[in-house]
């Protein structure tokens, strides 16, 4: 259908119809709860609007899956519907819709943009062989505070990082070039705009507070990155920034993301959030609720019904919103048209099973879990030697399947690979026993193991949304259960899943080896074991900074500098009864093959604008191991007007090492990378010395000058 029959069908549209695909429901009006195919992430609202024409004039659904129930639904719905407007069916596939991949807080620690890209890709045919056609994904909100559930959606704690790794994730769902589609990619929604990650105290929904230099250099900077791959969603976050609540800021729905941000597509508003302006007291009834966020800018309303019960007196009081809503609606209208729904509403049912876990999905699956593993600690214990067969593994996680993580959306814990399976299938010849606990273990049995493997962790539904937790130290029974291991005197190693950074202080000592897999998703199992016996070796690197008490999130390697920075004083920036600095800091991660750097050399001391320095060295591989090296630079302004970060992250590359040779690694500096934003709000460098650092934090490999 062309652009201007789009316009036609605009115009022959009721007012009642226009505001219907504004307003976004669930499944189970039009064929009842059918078993689990009707997810719900939210709370329920009344739904006393949604009751006869109406109901036909809706313009998406959220949460149903599977090509069945979204066909059976779109075809009801079109039977009834006046212009036989199809609708459009979303979900959240945060980390893999039927294979589920490692969460996104375990993929950002590959720093890989090509490997969150083939994860998104892969999540895309499956969600379109289901009949879905957007995904609320992904998510870029920077995070600092590892006590918010959430953290396990996120990249971590660079706005860098996030907002590339963000970008490549759109461009997987999306698979087109300039915001275009492929025929199996999905639209993606980026999310949730804004600030959303920094809730005070770590709590959920709550609100945020800090200065708009803040926001625009750290907190704004993914959303602004990732925006340039061109989402055609945004999702407007439940919190509050500068005294309102998002769903209802013009100034940050209008003014800066429409204007500074230059986004031109749909925005939805999160569950229910319209409604919930109400509970932040900034709109007294529903009517007030629904036209503040029109106002704001809020193409969608998701779930709750204020935009369906109160149009007529809203546009009566204010006839000018017509013009909002019909700009609204013919975004809409186009990106159906866009994805072909008009002449094909329907999907091919015979497909969903050919696509849905397909043996190429899940080797991605498997080879991008090993990727997302890091190695905290190794005091040589891993990988596992080769003489050693008799095998114990202990612990909650031994003989799991439930290592998905949350956001599982459709992937079952039953084609989950457990940790005893990928045992097996690495080595038959491993003889391994099973235990929840070492007191269930015979003694003989134990007397007579070779080795054994803890598995620990935080239970999967401690984390995600509404998640936040005030203790995120290892439970004290799994921390007896480490000791009571250290006790038997046999040679052992813990492997920890988590949707967040724990904190650990108070056992790390009584870990030999720590190999840290978040929840690496339907191949767990396969992938760790890969790993821990040494067929493959752990590569992944930090983007979120371990605390050793929980007391001390949130901790972030780029703090701003103080004026008494921390020391062994009391009267320096620490805690008096706690160490310095994280557990594990951003960027820590070891491997079996220690790395070696060196020949580091700069093509000019000194930079000027228009010019770019080069910075070159080599990385070179000892092992027997193919692998990926990650490597970063970091900057440090000796001197400036305002105050900086102690250190700020440039450039990083991932780099393949083949075994036993040696590359070559190049990366530019240019004057933008050492511009600020100033107490002024404006990007500004000024003449003075730069220290450069290469991964090691405590020894600079240059200083450069800017004149």
């Amino acid at each position: 259908m062309d652009n201007k029959k789009i316009i036609e069908l605009l115009q022959k549209m009721t007012l009642a119809e226009k505001i219907g695909q504004l307003s976004q429901t669930t499944g189970e009006h039009y064929v009842g709860k059918i078993d689990s195919e009707m997810v719900e992430t939210g709370p329920d609202f009344p739904d006393h609007m949604l009751e006869g024409d109406t109901l036909y004039t809706m313009g998406s659904i959220i949460g149903v899956s599977s090509a069945r129930i979204t066909n059976l639904i779109q075809s009801k719905y079109l039977q009834k519907s006046r212009l036989k407007i199809p609708l459009l069916f979303m979900h959240d596939a945060i980390h893999g819709y039927r294979t589920i991949f490692p969460i996104p807080l375990g993929l950002s620690c590959t720093w890989d943009e090509g490997i969150v890209q083939q994860a998104a890709a892969d999540t895309a045919s499956e969600l379109r062989a289901a009949g879905i056609h957007v995904n609320f994904s992904p998510m870029v909100d920077l995070v600092r505070d590892s006590r918010w559930g959430r953290v396990m959606e996120s990249f971590g704690e660079d706005h860098l990082l996030s907002g590339n790794l963000g970008r490549a994730m759109i461009r997987g769902y999306q698979k087109g070039e300039d915001g275009e589609f492929a025929e199996s990619g999905v639209a993606a929604c980026l999310k949730h705009f804004a600030a959303y990650g920094a809730g005070i105290g770590g709590k959920d929904y709550n609100a945020v507070d800090m200065s708009w230099r803040e926001f625009y250099a750290y907190y704004g900077k993914p959303y602004e990155i990732a925006l340039q791959e061109k989402p055609k969603f945004v999702m407007s976050s439940f919190n509050t920034f500068n005294g309102v609540p998002v769903s209802a800021s013009e100034q940050m729905m209008k003014e800066i993301l429409r204007g500074t941000y230059q986004f031109d597509n749909i925005v939805i508003s999160d569950w229910g959030a319209v409604a919930e302006l109400q509970n932040h007291r900034v709109a007294g009834n529903g009517k007030e609720a629904a036209e503040m966020a029109l106002k704001a800018g809020i193409d969608i309303e998701m779930v709750s019904t204020l935009y369906l019960e109160h149009y007529e007196q809203i546009l009566e009081e204010n006839p000018a919103l017509i013009q909002d809503i019909d700009a609204a609606v013919l975004k809409i209208l186009q990106l159906k048209n866009e994805m072909g729904l008009f002449e094909n509403p329907f999907v091919n049912e015979a497909r969903e099973n050919e696509v849905l876990m397909n043996p190429r999905f899940l080797e991605h699956a498997k080879d991008i879990a090993k990727r997302t593993c890091v190695l905290l600690k190794n005091e040589q214990m891993l990988p596992i030697s080769k003489e050693y067969k008799k095998i114990i593994i202990v612990g909650p996680f031994a003989g799991s399947n439930q290592l998905l993580g949350n956001w599982r959306c459709k992937g079952s814990f039953d084609d989950v690979v457990t940790l005893a399976e990928g045992m097996k299938r690495v080595d038959d010849s491993f003889d391994l026993q099973v235990y929840e606990s070492l007191k269930d273990c015979p003694q003989a049995e134990l007397e007579q193991c070779d080795y054994i493997v803890v598995a620990v962790g935080e239970h999967w539904e401690l984390s995600g949304e509404g998640h936040s937790s005030v203790n995120i130290d290892l439970e004290a029974s799994q921390q007896q259960l480490i000791r009571e291991v250290k006790q038997t005197n046999k040679p052992y190693a813990c492997i920890c899943f988590s949707g967040r950074p724990l904190a650990l202080q108070n056992i790390v000592d009584d870990i030999p080896a720590l190999l840290w897999c978040w929840y690496p998703g339907t191949q767990a199992g396969s992938a760790i074991a890969e790993l821990i016996t040494g067929q493959d070796t752990p590569s992944g690197k930090l983007t979120m900074s371990f605390p050793r008490h929980s007391a001390q999130a949130p901790i972030y390697y780029n703090e701003y500098s103080t004026g008494r920075p921390a020391n062994e004083s009391s009267y320096s920036s620490r805690y008096q009864d706690c160490e310095i600095g994280p557990l594990f800091p951003f960027g820590h991660g070891l491997t079996y093959t220690s790395a070696q750097y060196s020949d580091f050399k700069i093509s000019r001391q000194h930079l000027t604008a228009g010019q770019e320095l080069t910075i070159s060295f080599q990385v070179s591989n000892p092992s027997g191991y193919d692998y990926s090296e990650i490597t970063v630079l970091y900057i440090e302004d000796l001197v400036s007007k305002a105050v900086r970060p102690v250190r700020e992250m440039k450039k990083y590359q991932v780099v393949g090492v083949p075994a036993h040779q040696t590359v070559n690694v190049q990366m530019t500096l240019a004057l933008d990378d050492l511009q600020y934003l100033d107490t002024s709000l404006q990007q500004t460098v000024e003449t003075g010395k730069f220290n450069i650092y290469i991964n090691d934090l405590d020894h600079p490999v240059f200083t450069i000058e800017y004149r």
